[in-house]
């Protein structure tokens, strides 16, 4: 069965081809730049990677090109589109609506219009091409998985901000998760590893955007982002938790709320603290050469991570059998990874340095042999999963 898997987002689309249930992957790329002359396709299939540089103002045009291209016999992925049995999109926000990953219908893309205030920047762009894929692919089934559906197993204490009751119910205001698809992609890794069905476990997910998950027995029961992105963890570019207060002043000082969103969402985190990049690894490479505002940026970042790990360690009541790592930043840093977990011996974590240093971009498992819970490091492969849950609705 082969499985085409979408990730559309305001300027780009992120594809993957896979046959199942083998999860041979038969080619990925990415279309950026969407409405702009420089449009570029990059699609790799095994070892050769070609680019195409064309404008393309819209997703529909976006997505019949990468059509045309998996197809092309010059780059052997596929002979024709009616080879693909079904197409697994990822959609960001699903409400509470969705608890699993479904069949697409009308009623399903209605629910994903309704949740596009809560997800402006990403669920638009999901069902465009949603919308876009039924027109090329009339008659095939269409998955949708939901970025929040994992952490609708929180209990309400977890979720529920204390907040009018009112603002719940006629606002949808309470805490939903994300890198749901993510944490779910690398409770179920970790499993496999362990060999247990349904471990109890922290889950880092470290990346442009960061956040931790508190799992017990394979379902989420906290995680540090809430209503937006924008809680939790220090990131790259948004600063976690901060006090509602900060807002409220910054309005009485004359702020606009575009000011405000830009701010928020493009100027804080390490690049903020730093003033030298949104990329973690700019951020590292300056610390080690000295320089103070970078050093006080990694520090505080790893702070707020230890601090949830702390809260996380106690939510689970200390019955943690594994804390893995992924993302850009889990997978590649063993600095930051070390940082986060140096002298929790006590609890029976214990890191071990030189398997830490050598496993970048890898899977590994970088415990000492006498640590008490298992630490591992897991490439992200949302893919792989979307794949997976797509194929299984299909059939």
């Amino acid at each position: 069965m082969k499985i085409l898997v979408l990730n559309c987002r305001i300027y780009s689309i992120e594809y993957e081809v896979f046959e199942m249930p083998q999860k041979t992957e038969l080619c990925k790329g990415v279309l950026e730049h969407i409405g702009f002359d420089d449009t570029m396709l990059t699609q790799t299939v095994g070892d050769k990677t070609e680019k195409i540089v064309q404008p393309i103002l819209d997703h529909q045009k976006g997505l019949e090109l990468i059509i045309s291209t998996i197809t092309n016999p010059k780059y052997n992925c596929l002979k024709s589109k009616g080879e693909i049995d079904g197409i697994g999109h990822r959609v960001v926000h699903g409400g509470w609506t969705f608890t699993s990953s479904v069949i697409i219908d009308e009623n399903v893309k209605k629910e994903i219009y309704k949740d596009f205030e809560l997800a402006p920047l990403h669920n638009p762009y999901n069902l465009k091409g949603i919308e876009a894929v039924e027109a090329i692919f009339p008659g095939k089934k269409n998955v949708a998985v939901f970025d929040t559906s994992f952490h609708q197993t929180m209990p309400e204490v977890a979720f529920r901000y204390a907040l009018p009751e009112r603002l719940y119910y006629e606002y949808k205001i309470r805490r939903y998760g994300f890198h749901g698809i993510s944490h779910k992609y690398v409770t179920e890794r970790t499993a496999q590893v362990l060999n247990k069905k349904m471990p109890t476990m922290i889950s880092f997910h470290l990346g442009a955007g960061s956040s931790i998950c508190a799992i017990k027995n394979g379902k989420s029961v906290d995680t540090s982002m809430g209503f937006t992105p924008l809680e939790g963890l220090v990131m790259n570019d948004r600063p976690g938790d901060i006090s509602p207060g900060v807002i409220l002043y910054l309005l009485r000082s004359g702020w606009t709320l575009s000011e405000l969103e830009m701010m928020l969402n493009k100027e804080s985190g390490t690049y903020g603290l730093s003033g030298i990049s949104t990329e973690m690894k700019k951020v590292v490479e300056s610390a080690q050469r000295g320089d103070a505002k970078a050093k006080l940026a990694i520090d505080i970042f790893v702070y707020r991570a230890r601090k949830y790990l702390g809260s996380y360690w106690f939510v689970l009541d200390g019955d943690v059998e594994a804390i893995s790592f992924t993302g850009g930043i889990g997978e590649n840093s063993p600095l930051i990874r070390e940082k986060i977990l140096t002298g929790l011996d006590k609890f029976g974590i214990k890191i071990d340095s030189k398997k830490n240093e050598k496993t970048i971009g890898i899977e590994g498992e970088i415990n000492a042999p006498d640590s008490k819970v298992k630490i591992f490091v897991l490439p992200r492969n949302e893919k792989i999963l979307i794949a997976k849950e797509t194929m299984e609705l299909v059939k």
